[in-house]
């Protein structure tokens, strides 16, 4: 399958994400009519009779490289998403710096949203597609948007006020604002290992809480809060949205709304802040790139790989953005941090893997 293909109305599947590229993207599961992103099971297809039976050893060669082929196509996949991954744990550490730097929130928000609705609009042109949307999709465009600002502005503002290593913890409760809303929304069975899961990640996040992060500025924690209320928001209502039309052109439209906003209150409050330091210019430039790049390679790891598996790998966002704090802005995080944080993944991991159709875990 081309990076390009659109998923099919009624594929989209979110899970517990990163939450910027939840944001950015609402994720949807790349499969189109005829042609699946994730690599079939070499035995349903001898047993659907694709492999003739009459041979064993051709039988066994083909049902080899079958598997071997699943295997790279897997490899390759779980590559591009670990690089997503990584991208997107830059971003918090790199605003950090354009801070120090004279800039402000609102102005890297609005940077970062302005690159990204160009790198959108421009792979929709490249393809031959345009950006024009049906009039009923705009009020979903326009919903998205506002979640993509709680988070995109929640979270870069937490980090002028209190530690990154804290601000990626918090901005982790999504999953468990999900867990929760989910069933009272119909969407889902609150099942005993789900309630399990979400009571251990919990846990997790109270124990890696407990420690010394430094001073606890409540603005910093309300906006982390706040970013984890719209990746949550994208999370319940970004699938059906998403499958209105193009990601692409959706996205698009999303940053764009997100860009008019910005510039209206920059214009009247006179806060743009543009950063005063070379070091200032290649963070922001730094938060811009990485945030368009961990989209796209998402995009694009979700065409190797079912959404699950992307889900797994992208759980690896806070302990990069944990080490990027360390090594960049010389943030120290004790053991029991690393300890509550390890705690809170593996129940996220848990309840992703418990989501998953048997299909898929076959």
């Amino acid at each position: 399958m081309r990076p390009d293909q659109p998923p099919s109305a009624g594929q989209i599947t979110i899970f517990s994400l990163s939450p910027v590229v939840c944001a950015a993207i609402g994720l949807a599961a790349c499969r189109v009519p005829g042609i699946e992103c994730r690599p079939r099971n070499a035995a349903a297809l001898a047993g659907r009779g694709t492999i003739a039976t009459g041979y064993p050893a051709l039988r066994r060669h083909i049902l080899t490289s079958i598997a071997s082929a699943d295997s790279k196509r897997r490899l390759t996949g779980l590559a591009i998403t670990f690089l997503a991954a990584l991208f997107v744990s830059l971003i918090t550490t790199f605003a950090r710096l354009a801070y120090d730097a004279g800039s402000n929130p609102p102005t890297q928000v609005f940077i970062r949203s302005t690159c990204m609705m160009l790198a959108m609009a421009a792979l929709q042109l490249s393809f031959g597609r345009g950006l024009m949307l049906p009039r009923r999709v705009i009020p979903a465009t326009l919903a998205l948007a506002a979640c993509i600002f709680f988070m995109s502005f929640g979270y870069l503002s937490s980090v002028a006020y209190i530690k990154v290593s804290l601000a990626v913890l918090l901005l982790y409760t999504f999953p468990l604002m999900v867990g929760i809303a989910s069933p009272l929304l119909g969407r889902e069975r609150m099942t005993p290992l789900k309630a399990l899961c979400l009571v251990g990640a919990f846990a997790g996040l109270v124990f890696a809480s407990w420690g010394d992060f430094g001073a606890l500025d409540w603005r910093g924690i309300a906006f982390a809060l706040a970013g984890a209320a719209g990746v949550a928001g994208i999370s319940l209502f970004g699938g059906a949205a998403m499958a209105k039309a193009h990601p692409f052109a959706m996205n698009a439209w999303m940053n764009l709304w997100v860009v008019i906003g910005l510039a209206v209150y920059l214009a009247l409050s006179g806060q743009f802040a543009a950063p005063q330091t070379t070091l200032g210019w290649l963070a922001t430039a730094g938060v811009s790139i990485c945030y368009t790049l961990g989209i796209l390679f998402l995009f694009l790891g979700l065409t190797y790989i079912p959404p699950a598996q992307s889900a797994l790998t992208m759980n690896l966002e806070p302990a990069f953005s944990t080490l990027a704090a360390i090594l960049l802005l010389a943030e120290t995080v004790a053991a029991q941090q690393w300890i509550g944080m390890a705690i809170l993944l593996i129940f996220l991991g848990i309840s992703t893997l418990a989501g998953l159709p048997r299909r898929e875990k076959a």
